[in-house]
């Protein structure tokens, strides 16, 4: 409704002289959707309005208009501002399409002050603003992050007698479930049709967006039904929302079944489709199907795009397949689509899992020797595999990331603070910590718990303890991985009696202990003289719904073969072995040790 608004009052004949050929040859190749060598387009505009500027008589405000106008479909919004400069020096007289066009640039750059002073101009020159001025400002509200103003700005020109058309609707829907409120979307929604004004594809499609980026699918999926129900035609849009919602709630066979319902609707599926449906699959594990989607994507002309080709080239590097990955690649840049960031990044990551160092770096001097400039993420991705493999060079990209004003984000110091603490520097991790604080990087659990086994490692203990207890100041709530480690620690250091009291804390922070927790505490009891007790938690493990594991039955095999009670060793050795576990090494040390012979799996 607003494009035949805009190119009635934009694109409306004129009277005054004929115009170059060159001006309609522009106008004419120019889509409202334009954006294919939009810089050479832009250029060719510009130089028709400085042609019509040196025409004598000069053409009337409306011709320098459809070409500003042209300018923002190419979302060329600066241009339009200098050129109106121009128009203004020559004494050429604005009109309100002008004005509109002006504010609307302002908006789309975020100088939204401007946007509301270009509007004071026009009422002072006794304009009377319509409702595409007041659209535009409410959009521009919207993009400035300003929901609440532009949902105020609304109300008072609708209080004014203006009639909101189904563009300000949308743009306020639009504005609403960006933020979340989606209550007020829907409310908004319901207040349309009452005024009536009927809801079309875009609206519900901009609501089934919203409830699905907000992790509220089952909503939009009801939404969806409505849509249908009313006799609005889903489009890809709608579809696309909704897979990729249900794919990243881990819902991919529903994905899936509403794929082929849009299949079955002859809705074809792009792209952005076939994307989340593979990202989905991938991040299922279920990469098998994922390439089967692929096949088919090629098979029905759907192009990949660089977002498809880093998907499976990071997933074939998660499941050990690097020739295919790499042949993955030269596919990509087979079919001219070169790698960006991602790409780089998901290849530096790829070798990095398999130690592969040395390619991985070099990946990131390729990258670099392109023009594609690294991210926070691609020099995260490098530290960390650098500190994982005990490599100084880890300090060097931290260097180099920090001269070329990439601010280090929560991933890049825990992966240093874990590099600093595996190779023995937990005093040197804890001095980045507090940096971290300093730099107003917030720490997460994660990095707690790096710094917290750090200290564990190098017997650190009390350390360890102190940075648990700040942790909890921090209203972090620690989980089962932390307790397990500080609970391991105790007991490895002979403080039976204050692991026993951090065990019964747990409970208390709503966790409950898991099968590491109990081989740990069997571990720890059975280490001292505690035997029975360890017995005794060794048999209550199903009691709490979980079963003993073979580490559960070696570890608690162990003690009674330390404490010399080779009847109870005999007898959970045979259970352990009808249970289809084996013995480890150490309980085979322990047998032969001893000089006690039995048959062991």
């Amino acid at each position: 409704m607003l494009t035949s608004i805009s190119r009635r009052f934009l694109l409306s004949p004129s009277s005054h002289s004929p115009l170059p050929p060159l001006f309609y040859q522009i106008l004419g190749s120019i889509s409202p959707f334009h954006t294919h060598n939009s810089s050479a387009a832009s250029t060719e505009v510009i130089a028709s309005f400085h042609q019509l500027l040196r025409m004598k008589p000069r053409p009337s405000v409306i011709e320098f208009n459809k070409l500003l106008s042209a300018l923002i479909r190419m979302k060329d919004f600066q241009s339009p501002l200098l050129l109106s400069k121009q128009m203004e020096s020559v004494r050429i007289k604005p009109d309100l399409y002008t004005f509109n066009i002006l504010i609307n640039c302002f908006c789309q750059l975020e100088r939204l002050n401007c946007g509301f002073s270009a509007l004071a101009k026009a009422l002072k020159l006794g304009f009377q603003p319509n409702i595409i001025t007041f659209n535009t400002l409410i959009n521009g509200l919207c993009i400035d992050g300003k929901v609440d103003d532009a949902v105020d700005l609304f109300d008072k020109v609708s209080a004014l007698g203006y009639q909101p058309t189904l563009y300000t609707y949308n743009v306020i829907v639009k504005g609403l479930s960006k933020i979340g409120n989606m209550y007020a979307a829907i409310s908004l929604l319901k207040r349309m049709k009452e005024r009536g004004c009927e809801p079309d594809v875009v609206t519900y499609n901009t609501i089934v967006d919203g409830h699905c980026k907000h992790n509220l699918v089952t909503e939009a999926f009801d939404i969806f039904l409505k849509l249908k129900s009313r006799g609005i035609s889903p489009n890809v849009i709608t579809y696309n929302c909704l897979i990729h919602g249900l794919c990243c709630i881990s819902k991919w066979n529903k994905a899936l079944v509403l794929f082929n319902d849009m299949l079955d609707r002859n809705v074809a599926p792009n792209v952005i489709t076939y994307n989340s449906l593979i990202h989905g699959l991938c991040w299922s594990n279920n990469w098998k199907e994922a390439f089967m989607l692929f096949n088919r994507m090629l098979d029905t002309n759907v192009a990949p795009d660089v977002v498809t080709f880093s998907i499976l080239v990071d997933e074939l590097f998660k499941e050990g397949m690097i020739v295919k990955a790499q042949c993955m690649v030269s596919m990509m840049i087979g079919r001219g689509i070169a790698p960006n960031v991602v790409t780089y990044s998901s290849l530096i990551d790829g070798y990095g899992l398999h130690g592969l160092m040395f390619r991985a770096n070099k990946v990131f001097h390729v990258m670099v020797k392109k023009d594609c400039k690294p991210n926070v993420r691609t020099y995260s991705i490098l530290i960390n595999w650098f500190c994982k493999h005990k490599r100084i060079n880890a300090v060097e990209v931290l260097k180099e990331m920090l001269d070329k004003g990439i601010i280090p984000n929560r991933h890049t110091y825990t992966s240093l603070i874990y590099g600093l603490c595996i190779v023995g520097y937990p005093w040197a991790a804890l001095k980045l910590f507090k940096y971290m604080h300093a730099s107003a990087c917030a720490p997460d659990i994660v990095t707690y718990a790096t710094l917290i086994n750090g200290f564990c490692k190098c017997g650190q203990l009390r350390i360890a303890l102190n940075i648990f207890e700040r942790m909890k100041m921090s209203k972090f709530k620690p989980d089962t991985g932390i307790y397990n480690t500080l609970i391991d620690s105790l007991f490895k250091d002979g403080r039976v009696e204050d692991a026993k009291d951090l065990i019964s804390r747990l409970s208390i922070d709503g966790l409950q202990p898991n099968i590491y927790t109990f081989n740990i505490i069997i571990d720890g009891l059975s280490r001292g003289k505690s035997m029975d007790e360890a017995y005794s938690v060794f048999r209550k493990m199903e009691e709490n719904g979980i079963s003993p594991d073979n580490c559960s039955y070696n570890v608690i095999i162990h003690g009674f073969l330390r404490h010399k009670d080779f009847s109870r060793a005999s007898q959970l050795i045979h259970e352990m072995r009808d249970k289809g576990f084996s013995a480890d090494n150490t309980t085979v040390a322990l047998v032969i040790e001893n000089n006690y012979i039995l048959k062991l799996l």
